[in-house]
């Protein structure tokens, strides 16, 4: 597969995982990580499984709609990090707005690794 095909592919794994995530589409979301896959996010312990991944949306997510917007991709080496602003609202209605950063790791076309950063101050 030629360079450009591929960091294409992986960009496009990426960019479905966060599009299903942003419509709410759980029954896609097992799809497109591995069953090992390992969640790390700001203010939660390591999420660690396939079933632990979509339980997070489901249930412990406070995001109740919203929708990321990816302002640069780069991949190299089956792994994608990508950067943007993510804009929705909460389950109790109040508006969210955070600039955020990801770095994915991908294994066999799935995600198996995440890791998101927040940009506010935490120290």
């Amino acid at each position: 597969m030629a360079e450009d095909a591929l960091v294409a592919e992986r960009s496009g794994l990426v960019s479905s995982l966060l599009a299903v995530i942003d419509r709410r589409e759980w029954g896609e979301l097992a799809g497109l990580v591995t069953e090992d896959v390992v969640y790390h996010r700001p203010g939660c312990p390591p999420i660690e499984g396939v079933d632990a991944f979509v339980a997070f949306y489901r249930r412990r997510c406070i995001v109740a709609s919203g929708r990321h917007a990816v302002e640069r991709w780069v991949e190299g080496g089956g792994q994608v990090c990508c950067w943007g602003r993510f804009d929705g609202v909460s389950h109790s209605g109040v508006p969210l707005s955070e600039i955020f950063a990801d770095w994915f790791e991908l294994r066999g076309g799935r995600v198996s690794r995440r890791r998101t950063f927040f940009y506010r101050p935490a120290v």
